[in-house]
């Protein structure tokens, strides 16, 4: 039987605690998902994921550039628009898990998105494969808060892609919210791909994935993940980094990227010893800034 009384509390907490977005997905929408990446996959008896996103400020998108762009910056985007977004997110979800173990629940969390959250697969980034421990942006449109658009990031009605994810497994009975049902979020029709166009690394492929969350189809471009490292690490120009590595043609490569580290700029390299991890984050994010969605009418509806 459904806990409407515990929802109402898990959802109050998580937003007085900082969170802008919280929903909750029954687990039966993530049967499609790769069987070692599904909730029951680390907890047998899980009912429910909750779904917990802090939105990334405007202004830190709007000032971010390269850093000898006038007026313009990565620093903020590297900190406010990752780092301490994601330490929100680990504190949010901590205390959630925490509060409903107190209950008698049991929980399972991950961290949100970064290097620690592809622990069990990092021996597969030879084979190209980026698989996360489990993915927060599906789980965040199986508790329907968004839908995936073509760049393969969650969309939501009230901030676009300018929103961090992190989720919390429990089994305990909580309502499940419907899964999103308004407006498409991703037009690329109106604004002509412009997060493949403007990728610097172009990692965007023409060939498209499909996944299947809950009874909803969602097809996106398919990322060569080894390429996108180019700009996340900042070797390429337009990244926000000071390094401007040409990138080997074709799929993006291990031996390249090392390479790419090799020649990368001593100033980029000491911020990445000194801060990248906990403290700052991704240079670049592209897709992310440049989305404009959500799109809106006259009236300022979605």
């Amino acid at each position: 039987m459904e806990n409407i009384e515990l929802t109402e509390e898990i959802k109050s907490l998580a937003l007085n605690l900082g969170a802008d977005l919280v929903g909750v997905a029954p687990v039966e929408r993530f049967r499609n998902a790769p069987e070692e990446t599904c909730p029951t996959h680390y907890l047998p008896d899980a009912s429910r994921v909750i779904s917990i996103g802090v939105a990334i400020a405007d202004g830190v998108i709007d000032v971010w550039g390269n850093y000898d762009e006038p007026g313009k910056s990565a620093g903020p985007y590297l900190f406010y628009g990752y780092g301490q977004v994601n330490m929100e997110l680990g504190r949010i979800t901590h205390v959630i898990a925490k509060e409903l173990e107190q209950r008698g629940h049991r929980i399972v969390i991950f961290p949100p998105t970064w290097g620690v959250s592809v622990y069990r697969f990092l021996e597969r980034l030879t084979e190209g494969v980026a698989l996360g421990d489990f993915s927060h942006r599906h789980a965040a449109v199986a508790a329907g808060l968004g839908e995936i658009g073509w760049h393969g990031l969650c969309m939501t009605p009230q901030y676009g892609t300018r929103v961090r994810w992190c989720s919390v497994i429990t089994n305990a009975t909580m309502a499940p919210d419907p899964m999103y049902a308004g407006p498409p979020l991703c037009r690329p029709a109106e604004c002509g791909k412009l997060c493949m166009r403007g990728c610097p690394t172009h990692a965007f492929s023409t060939e498209s994935v499909t996944c299947e969350i809950g009874d909803r189809s969602y097809t996106y471009s398919k990322l060569d993940k080894l390429r996108c490292y180019y700009g996340i690490y900042g070797y390429v120009r337009g990244s926000g980094g000071r390094t401007d590595f040409q990138i080997p043609a074709g799929p993006g490569t291990l031996s390249g990227i090392r390479q790419a580290r090799e020649e990368q700029d001593p100033w980029d390299q000491a911020l990445f010893r000194h801060a990248h991890g906990i403290i700052t984050g991704d240079f670049c994010g592209h897709c992310l800034r440049e989305c404009p969605a959500p799109f809106r009418d006259a009236n300022g509806a979605c």
